[in-house]
C-alpha cells in the first residue's frame, strides 16, 4: 500500500513538473511575474472584504439571506383618502428587488389605474367612437393586435394587463368559472412562459371572448400550453357572433399540426369580411 502511494506521489509530481515546463516555454519571464503581480493583487482586495458563504456553520446568515423574501405589512398613513386602504394586506418583497420596483408594484397596488374607472374614460373606447381602428399582423405576439391595443389602453400606457383579468374583455368557458387547470383570463396571457389553460376532455368544450366591440377579424394567434406536444389542440372552429346567440363560423381547422412543442405559437389568416 504504501508502495503504491509512492508510486502516485511520483506520477502527480512528474505530471506537475511537466505543466510547469509548458508555462515556462510558452510564457516569457515577464509575462509570468506581470500575472503573478495581478493575482497577488486580486487576493489582497478580496482579503480586505468580507467573504460570504452559502453554507456557513457559524451561524450567520451569509448568502441564504438572498433566498428569503422580505415580508411588510401594509397600513394607510392617517388622512390619507386620495389612495386605496391596503392596511392590513401582507407584502412579500424578494431581497433583490429595487425600491423602483417596489414604489411602482404599490402604486398599482394603492391608487386607481386606468381600469378601475367608468367604461367611457377609457382610450381605446373613445378612439373607437372617434374613427376605425385597423390592426395589421407582423408576427405572433407583437404588439399590434386588438388584445394587446385593449391591454394598453389604445396604446397610451406602457405596461399591457391582461383585459379579462380587469373586466375590460369577458372570457366564458364550457366549463363555467372553475377550469380543471388554469384560470379563465389564462387564454389571452402574454406571459413568456406558456400558462396551461383548459377545459375537460370533451369535444364539444369551447371558450367564449366578449370583446365589448366590433371587429372584422383579419387573423388570429394562438399558442400551446406547457403541456405534451400531442396534446396540442388539433381540430376546431373559431365563430364570431353578435349577439351570443346566433353564431357562423370564421375559421374551422381539421388535423391541423402547426401547433406542436409546448409554447410553440402559430397564427391564422381569416378569409372574407365578417
Amino acid at each position: 500500500s504504501q508502495d503504491k502511494t509512492m508510486k502516485v506521489q511520483k506520477k502527480a509530481a512528474k505530471l506537475h513538473a511537466a505543466r510547469l515546463a509548458i508555462i515556462k516555454e510558452a510564457l516569457p519571464t515577464a509575462t509570468t511575474i506581470a500575472l503573478v503581480k495581478k493575482l497577488l493583487s486580486v487576493l489582497e482586495t478580496i482579503e480586505k472584504l468580507p467573504v460570504y458563504l452559502y453554507d456557513s456553520s457559524n451561524g450567520g446568515y451569509g448568502l441564504q439571506i438572498l433566498t428569503k423574501r422580505l415580508r411588510f405589512r401594509l397600513e394607510r398613513g392617517p388622512g390619507e383618502t386620495g389612495l386605496i386602504d391596503r392596511t392590513g394586506r401582507a407584502l412579500k418583497m424578494e431581497p433583490l428587488a429595487t425600491v423602483r420596483q417596489l414604489e411602482r408594484y404599490l402604486l398599482k397596488m394603492v391608487a386607481k389605474q386606468w381600469y378601475d374607472f367608468e367604461r367611457s374614460s377609457f382610450n381605446f373606447i373613445k378612439k373607437l367612437e372617434e374613427t376605425p381602428v385597423s390592426f395589421n399582423y407582423q408576427s405572433d405576439f407583437d404588439s399590434e393586435g386588438l388584445i394587446y391595443w385593449i391591454g394598453t389602453n389604445g396604446r397610451t400606457v406602457p405596461d399591457w394587463v391582461n383585459p379579462a383579468q380587469y373586466g375590460l374583455v369577458v372570457v366564458t368557458s364550457s366549463e363555467g368559472r372553475n377550469l380543471p387547470y388554469g384560470k379563465l383570463e389564462d387564454i389571452l396571457s402574454r406571459d413568456s412562459n406558456a400558462l396551461n389553460c383548459h377545459t375537460n376532455d370533451d369535444r364539444r368544450a369551447w371558450f367564449a371572448i366578449d370583446l365589448g366591440v366590433w371587429i372584422h377579424p383579419k387573423a388570429y394567434t394562438m399558442r400551446h400550453a406547457r403541456g405534451y406536444g400531442r396534446s396540442a389542440v388539433r381540430s376546431w372552429q373559431l365563430q364570431g357572433s353578435k349577439d351570443g346567440v346566433n353564431w357562423v363560423i370564421l375559421s374551422e381547422h381539421s388535423n391541423d399540426e402547426r401547433l406542436g412543442e409546448p409554447g410553440s405559437t402559430a397564427t391564422w389568416t381569416i378569409d372574407g369580411e365578417t
